[in-house]
Parts: C-alpha cells; sequence; structure tokens
C-alpha cells in the first residue's frame, strides 16, 4: 500500500515513463488527487500473472484490513479468470501443434527426394505459417554457403543464391541454433536481396541432423511472427530433418545400386568384346528419347535399370557360342537367343527391381513387325520401354566397330534407321530419337566408312 509522498512519486515516475514514448497515461488518473494506493498481485501457482490497482481519491477511511481482505479476494478470482483463460490458450495452442504435427508428417511421409522434401516445406509453411514466401537455404559444404533450393513464391533469379557463412539472418539462426524472428525486414540491415522479399516479416529457422547443419528454413509474410509460430517452425524443421536423413539415405542406396548395375553392365561388355562405352552410351539415349516422350521418373528409372542388364542373360551363354567369329548354326543361334529368357530369369533375384525394367531385358529383340524374339511380339504389343531401348541399341551398334564391321557414320546409321522405321522398330520412337540426337558423352560420333549393311535383327 502506498499513501502520501509514496503515492507522488509512484505518479511521478509512471508520468515519465508516459512523455519517454512508454504506455500512454491517461490523464483521468489524476496522481495529484491519490490518496492511498492498494496493489494486490495476481499470482498463479506461485507466479505473477496481473495486477490489481486500487486509488483512494477521497480523504478520510483509508484501505482498512477488511478492505485489503476484499481486495486479496478479488485478486484470488482474477487470477482464475486469467488462470482459465491462459489454459484454455495453452490448450488451443497444442491442439494446434498438434495438428500440424500430423500435417507435417503425412506431408513429408511420401518424400524420397530433396525435391519432394523441400516442396512439402514449402506447403506447409504456407499452411501452417501464412508463408507468401518460403526458401529451402541448403548448406554446400564444400563452399561452406548456404543455397537456395526449393523456391516458393520467389523470383526465379533466387534460385542457387548463395550465402557466404557469417552473412545474412540465416547464419545468425545457424549461430544461434534457434529460430530468428525478424518483424519488419526493410529495417534489418542483415537481411540481404530485399528486392526479392515481397513479406515485411522473416522466420529463420536453422535445420541440424545431429551436429551437422542441413540448411535454414526461410519463411516470410506480412505479419510479424509470434512464439506459436516459431514452435510450429521448430517442429516443421525437426520433422523435416528426419526426411532429408530419410531422402539422403535413399539417395546413398540408389547410388550405390546404380553403381553395381553399370558395375554389371560393363563387366558383360567386357565378356562379349563390345566396344567400351556401349552399355553408357545406350543408357543416356534412351533416357534421352524417354524424357522426350514425356516418360515418368519411375519409368526412366525402369528403362535405365533394363538398358543397364539388357545382356544379363549372355553369361549363361557359352563362350563358343557368344565369342564365335563366325556366322552362328541354328543350334548356335537359339542358344544365342535364349538370352533374353535367361536375362529375365536372373535378373529377378535382383531387389526392387521393377517389372518394367524386367520387360526391357525379355523383350529387347522383339521387333515391330514381328519377326524378334523371345515371344514375336509386334506393334505396340512390344513394350513401349523395350521399344525405345531397341532403337537406341541398333543405333550405337551400328555407329561402333564390331568383329564383323567398322563403324558407320552417323548419316549412315541415320538413313538406316529410317529404313527400318515401320519393319523392325517403332516408327515413333526413331523420330523422336532423330529429333532428339544428342551429341555423344565421349565425343563425336564414328565416321568410318561402313561394309556390308548387318541384319539390324542381329546387333
Amino acid at each position: 500500500m502506498l499513501r502520501g509522498y509514496a503515492v507522488e512519486t509512484a505518479a511521478q515516475r509512471a508520468t515519465e515513463l508516459a512523455l519517454s514514448g512508454g504506455p500512454q497515461v491517461n490523464g483521468a488518473w489524476r496522481f495529484q488527487d491519490i490518496r492511498e494506493t492498494l496493489g494486490v498481485p495476481v499470482t498463479d501457482d506461485g507466479h505473477v500473472i496481473a495486477f490489481l490497482n486500487l486509488d483512494r481519491f477521497t480523504p478520510g477511511a483509508a484501505f482498512d484490513a477488511a478492505a485489503q481482505e476484499l481486495a486479496a479476494d478479488a485478486a484470488t478470482q482474477i487470477a482464475r479468470i486469467l488462470a482459465g483463460r491462459a489454459r484454455r490458450a495453452r490448450e488451443r495452442r497444442r491442439t494446434r501443434e498438434l495438428e500440424a504435427l500430423v500435417q507435417i508428417a503425412g506431408a513429408l511421409r511420401d518424400a524420397r527426394d530433396m525435391a519432394g522434401v523441400t516442396a512439402a516445406m514449402n506447403a506447409m509453411s504456407h499452411v501452417l505459417l501464412e508463408a507468401r514466401q518460403a526458401v529451402y537455404m541448403q548448406y554446400d559444404p564444400a563452399s561452406d554457403t548456404l543455397v537456395a533450393t526449393g523456391l516458393y513464391g520467389f523470383p526465379e533469379v533466387v534460385r542457387d543464391a548463395r550465402l557466404p557463412r557469417g552473412q545474412g539472418l540465416s547464419w545468425m539462426a545457424v549461430n544461434a541454433c534457434d529460430v530468428i524472428r525478424v518483424s519488419d525486414l526493410h529495417a534489418d540491415r542483415h537481411a540481404p536481396n530485399l528486392h526479392t522479399v515481397s513479406g515485411g516479416a522473416g522466420l529463420f529457422a536453422p535445420m541440424f541432423s545431429h551436429d551437422r547443419l542441413l540448411g535454414v528454413m526461410v519463411v516470410i509474410r506480412d505479419a510479424p511472427f509470434g512464439e506459436d509460430d516459431a514452435q510450429l517452425a521448430r517442429t516443421l524443421a525437426a520433422q523435416s530433418v528426419t526426411a532429408i536423413e530419410r531422402a539422403e539415405r535413399i539417395q546413398a542406396i540408389q547410388d550405390g545400386r546404380e553403381g553395381i548395375l553399370i558395375a554389371l553392365g560393363r563387366a558383360l561388355e567386357a565378356r562379349d568384346f563390345e566396344t567400351h562405352g556401349h552399355t553408357a552410351r545406350v543408357v543416356n539415349l534412351a533416357l534421352t528419347v524417354g524424357g522426350a516422350m514425356g516418360l515418368s521418373d519411375a519409368h526412366l528409372a525402369a528403362l535405365r535399370d533394363g538398358a543397364y542388364l539388357h545382356d544379363l542373360g549372355k553369361v549363361q551363354i557359352p563362350d563358343a557360342v557368344l565369342l564365335k567369329p563366325g556366322p552362328l548354326d541354328d543350334a548356335e543361334w537359339t542358344q544365342m537367343r535364349s538370352h533374353s529368357l535367361a536375362g529375365e530369369d536372373l535378373a529377378r533375384h535382383i531387389p526392387d527391381l521393377s517389372p518394367q525394367a524386367l520387360m526391357v531385358i525379355r523383350h529387347h529383340h522383339e521387333r515391330w513387325d514381328g519377326s524378334g524374339y523371345p515371344d514375336g511380339l509386334s506393334g505396340t504389343a512390344i513394350p513401349l520401354l523395350a521399344r525405345i531401348f531397341s532403337v537406341c541399341d541398333v543405333f550405337d551398334a551400328l555407329t561402333s566397330p564390331r568383329p564383323y564391321k567398322h563403324a558407320w557414320s552417323v548419316e549412315e546409321a541415320v538413313n538406316e534407321l529410317r529404313r527400318e522405321a515401320g519393319h523392325s522398330l517403332d516408327p515413333e520412337v526413331v523420330e523422336v530419337f532423330l529429333n532428339h540426337l544428342p551429341d555423344p558423352p565421349d565425343g563425336p560420333w564414328r565416321a568410318a566408312p561402313a561394309l556390308a549393311r548387318p541384319d539390324v535383327t542381329d546387333v
């Protein structure tokens, strides 16, 4: 309780605060007329959550014990009201966080690569944090920089922009190891590239895997971010770290698996005395054509795997047949043509090899007119991936030296493909191939003069 000079001192201090830019003080408070002030803290679980202030202006009766007890009871009732409201706010916040966690987990569950993870992060930033813009600043340890990837709402000019260590708010968040919120980016000297920012407030959430920096999630919007937003951002960042680690493991498995397939393809090349690099070239050609024909990523992956393993069955062909320099007799041709079915049977033992890849291995010697093997399929009954591979395989075989011929020139090979379109080869695939014929990965195509034309059904 304050009386006399203590009331005047407290009033003077409040007035000075108001004049210095603090909370505005209403003149109706009549500080000079206050005779006595009774202050009661409003507490909940031992913490002061408010303050009840009672001023007496009339002379005479003071705040007696009964008044003080009444004020204390009022403070207790106020505490219950405020505590209930705070509890309900906490419950709403917790419910929002749990709902957000479910949404985040669902969005990230199916992400299998970095592009999928960043897309899910941006989508969740838009839904949960009302983001106008979002970008994932991925850490590049080689250059010790943060690189802009996975843009949402930013112009493309921002993509691949780099922040050297120590520059910008993203690095400040990394150094703080926690979320940083900025209410006015345009007033912050640490905020770079403001001409690309369409909102006023920014949130920067660093992402770590154990003690390894992965990157920083950046979210931009108009309204300032509160602590609830920061907590949601921490939840989103933590879940995204798990998704990124999973994507990295999947990529490592895929890289290792593809390395094995490459090695196996090269081993098959070496045994068959095919031109070095044939498998890699055919894979690249097939992926180019498949991309031009609008194949999905899954079908492109199957085409790649099938191309690497197309001659897997030749490991069961005796050297006397496989390496015979002269023509094969009927029995030997029967053995040679068995490699398609044998390859499919062997490839079935490779984990996670898709059915589409197995079709490439089985059907890559089928011909458009039905004269191929092993099933004599014709036209569109031949799986599309096998038809794409066949065109690429024939082209590389024609332009590469073999024991029975010199390499053909590109012009000669192109003319041969046109002649065989609609006979042994799919005419539509041939047309796409010729329209997208790339430069070879290991230099210009050889242009040595050709000898007698080989039968393209036998290459």
